[in-house]
């Protein structure tokens, strides 16, 4: 039997092209979103939603849907009383199922998603909000807001997970370069963030390959760099790390991404 050929994926721009496989059809979130909901009823909900029912079902399908494995969860010992910022590549539409209920379960993670997670429909919305989803700001309202949202997550030692890279591009084996508008919230809050780099593996028993998702960090802004420059040097070693981790042989080439 002839070996099937790889998928190949054209893409024409690096920083914007999204390969996320849904049709759904995007609403803006309105202005007024509530960034920080305090209703306890709503605490109570999203704690039930999250620990009893997302955290044991999202567990195993993640186990056993692709195999992911956590790796050199150690670093975490060193912000285990603090908040952070979590920074991921974007390989998966699962992606933020692993990124929390895997790497740090117990801890509370507010996801930072674009606005398609909050258009499906009513109910998926308020799900996802239980979860800890919130949208990113399209309004210099929204932005203040936004960043507030960020601040109060940190000074509660919650983890604030962020994909730089924006944009799925569904198995993608290598690290996209990202830019550094993101790296303004750890700055701007003084805190760590820790990069988990998603690789992948191939193995005889599964067509598709495993997932192997590595930490690294934590890395600090550097304060003695004027505001920008901070930015920018925490950009480049998040960047450093991810890419350092995803180059080695095994890394799996499951799908063939080629430029236009």
């Amino acid at each position: 039997m002839a070996k099937k050929e790889k998928k190949i994926v054209y893409y024409s721009d690096y920083l914007h092209d999204d390969f996320a496989v849904n049709k759904i059809k995007t609403k803006k979130v309105k202005e007024d979103y509530k960034y920080i909901n305090n209703n306890i009823f709503f605490k109570m909900f999203s704690w039930f939603i999250r620990y009893i029912i997302a955290v044991p079902i999202l567990t195993l399908v993640t186990y056993f849907y692709n195999g992911t494995k956590i790796y050199n969860k150690k670093v975490l010992k060193q912000v285990k009383h603090k908040g952070y910022f979590l920074y991921a590549n974007h390989t998966q539409t699962l992606d933020p199922c692993a990124h929390v209920v895997r790497i740090n379960p117990s801890k509370y993670t507010c996801i930072i998603a674009s606005h398609d997670a909050f258009s499906i429909n009513k109910f998926i919305t308020f799900l996802v909000k239980s979860l800890g989803t919130i949208p990113v700001p399209n309004t210099p309202k929204m932005y203040n807001s936004y960043l507030k949202a960020m601040s109060y997550h940190i000074n509660k030692k919650h983890r604030v997970l962020l994909y730089p890279e924006k944009h799925i591009w569904p198995y993608y084996n290598k690290i996209r370069d990202f830019t550094a508008d993101t790296f303004r919230y750890p700055v701007l809050n003084n805190a760590p963030i820790i990069t988990a780099t998603t690789c992948y593996k191939k193995v005889k028993l599964f067509k598709r390959p495993r997932i192997k998702i590595y930490l690294d960090g934590p890395f600090y802004p550097n304060l003695n760099l004027a505001y920008r420059d901070a930015v920018n040097d925490l950009k480049n070693v998040a960047l450093e790390a991810m890419k350092n981790r995803a180059n080695v042989e095994w890394n799996y080439e499951y799908i063939i991404y080629k430029k236009k």
